[in-house]
């Protein structure tokens, strides 16, 4: 995340990841809409009668991604989920506070595509820090907001979505004397603007207090009075644009919030990454607040980063010890993380996490979710993958079609009755409100009909937690149900898909792929049968 540069002010918690900006280069694959692109994947299979179904009926059976699918190694880039960039900006100029980071355009596109060369491409999240330094104790100009919402339009230009954070200390020069007032009609400020550019934003994370927005260290310790974090908290929470959360980094801190009412929009990030190794991991199974992060990551959003290694910074903090792959995976997983730095540890651990092979057997014997043919070729034999594959692609979220399945003799009567069956095969649920819809296109690919199911995709559930007693016997399937009202003269061949739009943004919003090589993907719908109509 942040880049520390000299000590903390304040000896209380410590800065953790908060070191200068890594030099090393990392691997990593962008987002493509057509992820898998239709050429990545088979044709659409075709329906099949059941006995099992009632006369009419149409099954539509699916699978998952194999390695040795067109693309079937290329990340399949969603959104809000998945491995993360970091990039950060003064306000006031556009320029980064780190000398490290002085080849970082104002432009925010061009500073991804410097990132995606820097670390490999794949990423379609970035840490994204805004430095108020200069405007701590007055009203941020206009200027500054435009500068912020000219980086929003890089990130819409690439596809990208920001964990966010507004910071004011840097560790470099004198903390600011802010106040929770200065605080809040900051959020004031920049809650519209947040709000306009929603669809490029994942979570917008408490910062605004101490070192890097970490909350030890602030001039007046706002962080520790439970008044002034309930008061800052509320105006935050308040602010956000719906469906969004917000994160604070510890346990302790989420306690300190009195106003109970506004916890259901408060996740975690963990911003030293170690398994537990080091004094600043305090995600551990032994930590006072493990219970806490039980209880809260299943439905919060939940972002984390290693520390920089020591190729990477001379800060005392930094690690240069691997971080074992499998275990890692088991705890991102048994706290639903969403998202996790690429940018971090990496010239010791991402690296060795390339370098080892996962195979089935150890994915399931550590309890972690195994996806439909993820480890199989088309021939059924075993294929073994990369601990960095794993994590790449079970970050979040991960949906797969189990089957589809339609009645057409429904059509008659102006009406197809449609079943999809899904499963999430990723580490967390969906955080994000947003539709499942049924959707019926024509022979051109133009939307001819479509349906809100009322589903509630936040329900889809991963499989149980690693490290507790959980069933660990896979993801629950869960069945979307709807009907689709057949426009009068529709004739030919049509094709029935699921889409996951974006809500607020329907026209420019990123939609959600599933984890199919048997499903393709024509304008942000999933196309899961072909069917002929009007006989």
């Amino acid at each position: 995340m942040a880049h520390q540069h000299g000590a903390s002010s304040d000896s209380a918690p410590p800065p953790s990841t908060r070191t200068r900006k890594p030099h090393m280069r990392m691997e990593r694959r962008r987002l493509l809409t057509a992820a898998l692109g239709t050429a990545a994947a088979a044709m659409v299979p075709l329906a099949t009668a059941s006995p099992a179904l009632a006369a009419g009926w149409q099954r539509v059976p699916h699978r998952g991604i194999r390695p040795d699918d067109p693309e079937g190694r290329a990340p399949l880039a969603n959104p809000r989920r998945g491995f993360r960039y970091e990039m950060s900006y003064n306000a006031i100029d556009l320029t980064s506070p780190w000398q490290n980071e002085a080849d970082h355009s104002p432009d925010a596109a061009r500073t991804l595509d410097l990132l995606e060369r820097e670390y490999g491409p794949g990423a379609n999240l970035t840490q994204l820090y805004f430095y108020l330094w200069d405007f701590a104790t007055s009203t941020i100009p206009q200027s500054a907001l435009d500068n912020i919402e000219s980086v929003f339009r890089g990130l819409r230009r690439k596809g990208y979505a920001a964990v966010l954070r507004f910071v004011y200390d840097d560790g470099v020069r004198e903390n600011r004397r802010y106040t929770v007032q200065d605080i809040q009609r900051h959020i004031g400020q920049l809650a519209p603007l947040v709000a306009r550019n929603s669809d490029v934003v994942a979570v917008w994370q408490a910062g605004f207090l101490g070192a890097w927005g970490e909350w030890h260290g602030s001039y007046y310790r706002h962080e520790t009075y439970p008044d002034a974090v309930t008061a800052i908290m509320t105006t935050l929470v308040d602010a956000l644009p719906p469906g969004m959360h917000t994160q604070v980094r510890y346990a302790e801190k989420r306690d300190m919030i009195t106003n109970k009412a506004i916890l259901d929009r408060v996740g975690f990030h963990n911003d030293y990454v170690t398994l537990g190794e080091g004094e600043w991991d305090y995600y551990v199974p032994d930590n006072p607040g493990w219970p806490s992060y039980l209880d809260v990551t299943p439905t919060r959003m939940v972002d984390g980063e290693m520390p920089w290694d020591k190729g990477q910074s001379a800060d005392p903090y930094a690690w240069s010890t691997v971080i074992p792959g499998v275990p890692a995976a088991r705890r991102l997983q048994t706290l639903r993380f969403d998202s996790l730095s690429l940018v971090h540890n990496a010239t010791v651990t991402v690296p060795a996490w390339k370098a080892a092979e996962l195979t089935e057997r150890q994915t399931a014997d550590a309890l972690l979710p195994v996806s439909d043919g993820y480890f199989r070729g088309r021939d059924g034999r075993l294929v073994a993958r990369t601990q960095f594959e794993y994590l790449r692609d079970h970050l979040g979220y991960r949906i797969e079609v189990r089957e589809a399945r339609y009645d057409l003799s429904g059509a008659r009567g102006g009406r197809i009755p449609v079943e999809v069956d899904v499963v999430n095969r990723g580490f967390a649920a969906p955080k994000h409100p947003r539709p499942a819809r049924l959707v019926l296109l024509d022979a051109d690919g133009r939307t001819a009909a479509s349906a809100d199911t009322g589903a509630d995709w936040r329900d889809w559930r991963p499989q149980g937690r690693a490290e507790t007693g959980d069933d660990h016997s896979g993801p629950k399937v869960t069945t979307v149900r709807g009907e689709l009202a057949v426009p009068s003269g529709a004739r030919g061949r049509h094709r029935l898909g699921l889409a996951l739009p974006d809500p607020a943004f329907p026209g420019k919003g990123r939609a959600v792929r599933c984890a199919n090589g048997s499903v393709t993907w024509v304008d942000g719908v999933n196309v899961l049968a072909e069917m002929r109509l009007g006989g």
